[in-house]
């Protein structure tokens, strides 16, 4: 067995020459191949209905058959992608400066860091810095409490405050601490969602 995707086979090489990286015609394969499949089940699926209603005697209006069909796996299609498991949310923090371009080192932390610097050292923004937090906070909490338990706060209360931690629950459904950009307040906060 090969580490080649399914449907690239790996061409002989020449002696002495380099492996190619694979062409962007290669990579639009691998990207649209689980479609491939849907689309011959539907077509398959079209094909069949059409021929089991000739064969009954009905006189089967086939584009109308496709488009209905076409609607229902769109539907389909649409759920099943979006009801798959939720990833984690991971916030690329990096220590000490972020002006190289490490990992981690994005416009959102580098923006982030410099706003509650100057929140905590200058008092700019303290106000719409606390509401932002609390609102990522929030979805963080959200996010971790699916992931983990498969709950919705919102539709299952009862049941999230008994499998989310005191302290994150009173952050999920209270306000937040007025000092939050504060390292030591969102410090401890960010590891407890980290450990949860």
């Amino acid at each position: 067995m090969t580490g080649q995707p399914d449907g690239i086979r790996p061409r002989p090489l020449a002696p002495g020459s380099v492996p190619q990286e694979p062409t962007r015609v290669d990579a639009m394969g691998a990207a649209l191949r689980p479609w491939r499949r849907r689309l011959v089940g539907l077509l398959l699926t079209w094909a069949g209905l059409s021929l089991l209603t000739a064969v009954l005697g009905l006189e089967p209006d086939v584009p109308v058959l496709l488009a209905i069909l076409l609607a229902v796996a769109a539907l389909v299609w649409h759920l099943l992608d979006h009801t798959g498991p939720q990833h984690l949310t991971v916030w690329p923090l990096v220590d000490g400066d972020f002006d190289g371009p490490r990992r981690g080192s994005d416009f959102r932390v580098t923006n982030l860091a410099g706003r509650l610097e100057a929140a905590d050292t200058r008092r700019e923004g303290r106000e719409s810095l606390v509401h932002d937090l609390h609102v990522q906070l929030q979805v963080l909490i959200r996010e971790r409490l699916f992931a983990k338990h498969g709950i919705v706060a919102e539709e299952e209360p009862r049941w999230a405050q008994s499998a989310t931690p005191p302290e994150l629950w009173e952050l999920l459904v209270g306000l937040p601490p007025p000092d939050l950009y504060r390292p030591q307040v969102l410090d401890p906060i960010l590891r407890r969602i980290e450990k949860w």
